[in-house]
């Protein structure tokens, strides 16, 4: 339950969250790359792509762009009815070789995302639920992170970052 050291590796793909939009959504992504490859497609002014953070295959975590701005990494999309999730997200990228390379996420992975997510649950005030995955966000445009992504791992890895300790017995009342 250390803390994960974040490079900061800063992406000039970002803008301003519109007025008044609070932070309420975590999309987990697969980049289809490798971490380098990944964090330099990001930086690249012409990509018109970023995340807030990409995890590589060893545990390293790059942040890009800040939390309080807009990151570029859902595109059209909407959750729970609300459009244009990138307004109100916070995009956690997972470097992984995409779909058909059968590519598992690693340990370190899961482990360096679950420290990450539950400090941005945290800082935001969120709940499990408020993390969600690309394909849900954007269903039939995307799939990532792709079937070898184990979902529900993450989240319980995620929870018990977050509430470390158990919660005290509950006693019968006489």
């Amino acid at each position: 339950m250390g803390a994960a050291m974040i490079a900061d590796l800063p992406s000039p793909n970002h803008g301003a969250r519109p007025a008044g939009k609070r932070i309420s959504l975590i999309v987990l992504h697969g980049t289809a790359g490798s971490y380098l490859g990944d964090v330099a497609w990001c930086r690249n002014p012409e990509s018109n792509v970023s995340y807030h953070y990409i995890i590589g295959r060893g545990g390293e975590v790059a942040r890009l762009v800040d939390e309080r701005r807009r990151a570029w990494h859902a595109g059209q999309s909407s959750w729970l009815g609300r459009a244009n999730c990138n307004d109100y997200s916070i995009g956690v990228a997972f470097s992984n070789r995409g779909p058909g390379s059968g590519e598992a996420y690693t340990d370190e992975q899961y482990a360096a995302g679950a420290r990450l997510v539950a400090g941005i649950m945290e800082r935001w005030g969120l709940h499990l639920d408020a993390v969600v995955t690309h394909a849900e966000v954007s269903p039939g445009r995307k799939t990532d992170p792709w079937q070898t992504f184990d979902l529900r791992a993450f989240l319980v890895a995620v929870a018990l970052e977050r509430w470390p300790d158990p919660p005290p017995p509950i006693r019968a009342v006489a």
